[in-house]
């Protein structure tokens, strides 16, 4: 509850700025061994409800959906994309590959296919 509570502050603030274009990331996930498959469904069912919810088509935020790229549908940091089994931050081959994706996400939002083009930028 309390995220969602930031997230409209957030929203309301960044839509004082309509001049401009936004794009917000979904949170980062974390290994298995750095949460639990609870908390990692929570955190799937909250960037949903970013997503689907908080993102509003013809405003001037934009969603970039990381999290759905570091777990491929899962909760958890594949284990391939971690740097180390234990680490939750991501190796630099998912980097490589993210890169790109998010620099294809920043021109769908400028080229005005925000609402259209695809989250993660695949």
């Amino acid at each position: 509850g309390n995220y969602k509570a930031q997230y409209a502050a957030l929203k309301d603030k960044l839509h004082q700025f309509k001049e401009n274009k936004f794009i917000v990331w979904t949170g980062a996930a974390l290994v298995e061994k750095d949460t639990n498959a609870e908390e990692g469904k929570r955190a799937r069912e909250f960037f949903d409800w970013v997503k689907k919810s908080w993102d509003e088509p013809g405003d001037n935020i934009f969603v970039w959906d990381l999290f759905e790229l570091e777990t491929e549908g899962g909760v958890f940091l594949k284990g391939e994309y971690a740097a180390a089994p234990d680490d939750s931050h991501p190796n630099e081959a998912f980097c490589k590959n993210a890169a790109p994706l998010f620099a294809k996400r920043i021109v769908d939002v400028i080229e005005g296919r925000g609402d259209s083009g695809s989250l993660t930028g695949k």
